[in-house]
């Protein structure tokens, strides 16, 4: 059993500038979820503002990060569900990510279209999956502050959008990839891997 939990955040300046550091979304999400060993989250707009969704193993206690920390528009939304999917199935699926290489034991971003949609078919094709199209969107350069009081602890991600179709190569190893994420700087927002059944 696994659990899906949408924050609608509201628009006050406070809210705004906590969203604007994506690791201190991250260390307050993980006060709902003190358990839980693989927290994933995304940060996404929409008309109505921003939202956050978070999957996790365990369900949220949502009060205990937030009942003192005034971001949220209205009540977290959560539901349960588990992962089944269909060998040869077709799904949906969105992912924001930060692509990179390692070189000279850095990692850094890659910056064309065709690396980035490369390295999104190597990660689904280890993950018992075939990209069978998408969209890829650049959001451009994300930064974090460990602690925005100080100047070191300074982060930079590149991130890419991906929405399109796979199909299931290996149900099993999809699974435990939707469980785990997606690539790298996790603890930032990046690697959750949505799937909806395609029809």
């Amino acid at each position: 059993m696994m659990y899906l939990t949408r924050f609608i955040i509201n628009q006050s300046r406070f809210a705004l500038g906590w969203l604007a550091n994506p690791y201190r979304v991250h260390q307050r999400l993980r006060m709902a979820y003190p358990t839980e060993e693989r927290l994933l989250f995304r940060i996404e707009e929409n008309d109505d503002g921003a939202v956050i969704l978070a999957q996790s193993q365990v369900a949220p206690d949502w009060q205990a990060a937030f009942a003192d920390f005034e971001v949220l528009a209205d009540t977290p939304e959560t539901k349960s569900f588990s992962l089944q999917l269909v060998q040869g199935g077709m799904y949906h699926f969105r992912l924001l990510a930060n692509p990179t290489v390692t070189r000279e034991k850095k990692r850094l971003g890659l910056l064309k279209e065709e690396d980035q949609r490369a390295w999104l078919e190597r990660q689904l094709d280890r993950s018992g999956a075939r990209l069978l199209g998408c969209q890829v969107v650049v959001k451009g350069l994300q930064r974090s502050r460990k602690n925005p009081q100080k100047a070191e602890g300074h982060q930079t991600h590149l991130a890419v959008l991906y929405e399109g179709v796979l199909r299931v190569e290996n149900a099993e190893a999809l699974a435990e990839a939707v469980k785990a994420g997606i690539g790298h700087a996790k603890a930032y927002g990046f690697g959750l891997l949505s799937l909806a059944k395609s029809r």
